[in-house]
């Protein structure tokens, strides 16, 4: 049996529309999640922080590690991105720091 080819033209844009978009998506977009701030942010990053915590509190990082260490990063105000590392998913925060547009990493202070 032969396929039509007016039926693939027809059928191809429809196919092209339904891969466009979200291949590099991580996490479900919310408008809840634009007010993070570093400020917001700083309170709730002590000693006994896991990623799992972590996760709970701020939602889904806008990426995140997937090999050895586990490093959530979220974007937040003025295109800083705040990048938590933890040594497994159940271990407590090894490092916080900010990084700036230029790259510029400071590291945050990781309170008791």
């Amino acid at each position: 049996m032969r396929f039509p080819r007016y039926a693939l033209f027809l059928a191809f844009p429809f196919l092209l529309a339904g891969c466009k978009g979200t291949e590099h998506v991580v996490g479900t977009p919310s408008t809840v999640l634009d007010n993070r701030t570093v400020a917001s942010m700083q309170p709730y990053i002590t000693r006994s922080l896991t990623a799992q915590q972590a996760v709970d509190r701020w939602g889904s990082p806008n990426s995140r590690s997937t090999v050895g260490e586990i490093v959530l990063t979220y974007n937040v105000e003025n295109g800083l991105k705040v990048s938590l590392g933890f040594p497994s998913i159940d271990g407590t925060i090894a490092f916080a720091r900010v990084t700036d547009r230029a790259g510029v990493s400071t590291e945050l202070q990781i309170l008791p």
